[in-house]
């Protein structure tokens, strides 16, 4: 009775091993199964946003989808049509303004327009914009539940790509969006591919599930869903065969046992038994070998074995992926040949107990077989590999882009991203542990500060790339100035700043200082042109002028100042008294602002003869200053002073309104023209503030004319044109003040809404003495009559430049010979 228990017992053992078995065989094929299909959606996202890239990151979808929407282009041309349906089955294409709106879809292969939002039941865009603004607008895509079915979303910026040529416009981005419908047809057509069958998406709601079928939760956006699929069950074929022969076995064991039967005849049977045991053990362990086969060749990382010599005895196959050499010619060859790791790690790692944890080496330098350098970080354990052996196990995960990410962040702390040179705090740096050194009077520390002149126009006309471009060029220009041991650093905007230790005298700094005045008068090549600018320098010494950083770039601050007052293009060392004069032009800036508040200005008015009525009919408004410590100042000793501190917008609203204001009640029948500053022609309120003088006043809007330099029209010549525009429209009229001296081009006299050109003075005075001056006068005048405007002289002195101008068909004078600015009152006994 116990060996037929005992038998007995053996073979439940055995039936209850199979059974569990042939689960374990039907749940690993299941969760193999998922895996594929989750790669099957994942494989299906991959291929709609590479198809999206494709026509999201295009110039000339930028043009004719973003900039503007071009029907013929997407439609009609098939660059975004039907062709999406047809091809990829894209049952939805959509394109999605800055402002949020569908202006473009196409839905099932026909043009109908429709919101996205409409077509899918939900606003998608909600959770997509923000990975949108993560990946700055590369694509992404998202499985979400629309109308009870499985959705597959993907949405991209349009973009120029590498389209150089295509012109970016301001603002957001329009967003490009492809959907497809995963149907039961298309989950099952997914499925098949990956010899999966039966897959579907099965109701969550219900907890019933087919025979045959297995299932899991994807969680999407907008909740989860339950995909199910047809189990391939090879548990079941095991069942089939195994497990009534494991009956009958049991049966015909325990009847001979029973019966007696012959120990020879026992032993047979024990010996099959075991035999069947055995080549079930080598079948479970094969699988288990493939299985951790198949785990290795498809992670991420590569996996190795090595002796107790740290030679390599076995690597996996992603070794030749990652590094791209060849495993056969790293076998028996010891780690360090391949790291460059030093002696200490190598120590470390023939020094790890058999029983204890593992060793990370971070961060180890490689070269693949293309000898570039990279990065890995390795995790070692030593194994038992024999009874008598031990060896070494491990993993190695490649870090190159972490690593090389990390250095770029690194550089860019300390140097600017334009230009390659470095930046403030690498400067300050530098700065600080010269002066630790304790320059002296005999070999001081110089500290130049750069600043280009006519920087600012290159980036008006020719737009900030060229002007990155001019950038680069004059740091390339700076370094090639300088000593191994300077340091040339870029302060910000189109300033730059050098540190020049140990210097021998001052000629030496002057003589670089003359170089770099020189490199940067050289011309630039901008898209085909010849650019020029200069540079003024400010200089200051340590110890002579500072002992600490702040004081030195304070200082040399100063003097690029006073060296641009000056007349640009040149340089200047810091002197005590500048300091003082710094704080005199802030006074002078608070003193103005009282002027302005407390009607220390008054204005004169300058008379303008008409050569045709042979009358004055209009004055040029001027301001002064009834300064209280100063006397009378004239505007070029203050004019600038208000447009650098903001004061212009104050000091031009005073003149407005008191010219508007005299001449309405003072000097009826004349108009009046008014300066207006560049800089006030990119403040929108412009064309208010002048509706307001003339409203206060009660002077018709017909005999106010505002005068601006040609200048004005460089400064976003768009904003201008349209503050012009506005102001035209009250019936003012515009003037060309000092025509010819600026740098505006022949175009703008077409473009803009001028009425009259005055030709500067400097044109006049020479024009009695010099033929060719004359000549130049009468073509400017031509040039002005050709687009219908009024010609006016300014800076008639004589009765032969009057008469000259009356043969050359000037329309207007002005000048000192026709009236020095004066009073109301004066104009007036004039007039009489």
């Amino acid at each position: 009775m116990l060996m037929i228990l005992l038998l007995a017992f053996f073979f439940l053992v055995a039936l209850a091993a199979l059974l569990s078995f042939a689960n374990d065989l039907n749940t690993h094929a299941d969760r193999q199964s998922q895996l594929l299909l989750m790669k099957a959606l994942e494989n299906q996202q991959e291929n709609m946003r590479e198809n999206l890239t494709d026509n999201a990151e295009w110039g000339e979808a930028y043009n004719n989808l973003h900039r503007q929407l071009n029907l013929h282009w997407a439609w009609e041309g098939q660059n975004l049509g039907d062709s999406m349906y047809k091809t990829f089955s894209y049952e939805g294409v959509f394109v999605i303004s800055p402002a949020g709106k569908t202006v473009y879809s196409v839905l099932n292969g026909q043009l109908l327009l429709q919101p996205l939002e409409k077509w899918m039941g939900m606003d998608p865009l909600t959770e997509l914009r923000p990975a949108l603004e993560h990946t700055t607008g590369k694509a992404v895509s998202r499985l979400v539940v629309s109308g009870g079915q499985l959705t597959l979303l993907a949405a991209a910026w349009i973009t120029p790509g590498g389209d150089s040529s295509v012109t970016l416009v301001p603002g957001p981005p329009s967003v490009m969006v492809f959907a497809q419908r995963l149907t039961t047809q298309k989950l099952n057509e997914m499925g098949r591919e990956y010899g999966v069958h039966g897959f579907r998406m099965g109701d969550i709601s219900s907890r019933h599930i087919a025979t045959g079928q297995v299932g899991f939760l994807l969680p999407v956006s907008g909740g989860n869903v339950r995909l199910d699929w047809l189990s391939a069950n090879p548990g079941r074929a095991l069942l089939v065969w195994l497990f009534p022969l494991l009956i009958l076995l049991m049966l015909a064991t325990l009847a001979l046992a029973f019966m007696l039967m012959q120990n020879t005849l026992r032993k047979a049977r024990l010996n099959d038994e075991s035999t069947f045991l055995l080549e079930q053990s080598k079948q479970a362990l094969s699988a288990s070998e493939r299985r951790f086969r198949d785990v290795v060749e498809t992670t991420t990382d590569w996996i190795w074995e090595m002796d107790d010599r740290l030679c390599f005895t076995w690597i996996s196959e992603r070794f030749s992926i990652i590094t791209g050499c060849r495993i056969s010619e790293w076998l028996g060859r010891p780690l360090t040949d391949f790291l460059q790791i030093g002696t200490l790690s190598a120590s470390q790692i023939t020094d790890l107990p058999l029983s204890g944890g593992h060793l990370t080496l971070k961060h180890c330098c490689y070269y693949s077989a293309q000898q570039y350098q990279r990065y890995c970080t390795m995790v070692v354990k030593r194994v038992q590999v024999s009874e008598n052996k031990t060896g070494f196990r491990g993993t190695a995960t490649d870090v190159t882009l972490e690593v090389e990410a990390q250095e770029r962040v690194r550089y860019l702390s300390s140097h600017d991203e334009l230009t390659g040179l470095p930046n403030r705090l690498r400067m300050k740096e530098f700065l600080e542990g010269k002066l630790r050194v304790q320059p002296t009077t005999e070999h001081p520390l110089v500290m130049i500060m750069v600043d280009l002149d006519k920087f600012k126009p290159i980036n008006d006309l020719y737009g900030h790339t060229a002007g990155d471009k001019v950038l680069n060029e004059v740091s390339s220009r700076l370094r090639n100035c300088l000593r191994e041991s300077d340091l040339v650093a870029r302060h910000g905007g189109d300033e730059f700043i050098i540190v020049l230790p140990d210097v021998r005298n001052l000629e030496e700094i002057e003589t670089l200082c003359r170089r770099i005045i020189q490199e940067i008068n050289r011309p630039f090549d901008v898209y085909s042109n010849e650019i020029f600018i200069g540079a003024s320098l400010g200089i200051a010494l340590a110890p002579q002028d500072a002992h600490n950083a702040a004081d030195l770039l304070r200082f040399s601050d100063i003097a690029l100042y006073k060296a641009k007052s000056a007349g640009r293009n040149g340089w200047v060392f810091y002197q005590r008294d500048m300091g003082e004069k710094i704080i005199q032009r802030r006074e002078m800036e608070n003193e103005l602002r009282e002027a302005i508040r407390d009607n220390q200005l008054r204005l004169v008015y300058q008379p303008r003869y008409d050569i045709k009525t042979a009358r004055i009919n209009a004055v040029e408004a001027l301001v002064r200053w009834d300064h209280p410590r100063h006397g009378l100042l004239m505007p070029d000793q203050f004019i600038s002073l208000a447009e650098e501190t903001g004061l212009i917008i104050a000091l031009s609203d005073w003149v407005l309104a008191a010219a508007c204001r005299d001449t309405h009640r003072d000097l009826p029948g004349l108009s009046v023209s008014v300066n207006i500053s560049a800089a006030e022609f990119q403040d929108g309120a412009l064309p208010g503030r002048i509706r307001t003088a003339l409203e206060t006043s009660g002077l018709e809007s017909s005999r106010l004319e505002i005068e601006v330099t040609e200048n004005a029209m460089l400064q976003d010549p768009e904003k201008t044109l349209e503050v012009m525009r506005h102001v035209r429209k009250m019936g003012v009229k515009f003037l060309i003040d000092d025509f010819g001296t600026g740098y505006a081009s022949l175009n703008y006299l077409r473009t803009f809404p001028f009425d009259g050109i005055k030709l500067d003075r400097s044109f006049i005075m020479p024009m009695t003495d010099s033929p060719k001056a004359r000549q130049i006068v009468e073509n400017m005048i031509g040039l002005g009559k050709a687009y219908s405007m009024d010609v006016t002289a300014e800076g008639v002195e004589t009765q032969l430049q009057l008469e000259q101008l009356k043969q050359l068909e000037c329309d207007g004078l002005q000048g000192y010979y026709i009236g020095r600015p004066m009073t109301t009152a004066q104009i007036i006994n004039l007039l009489s």
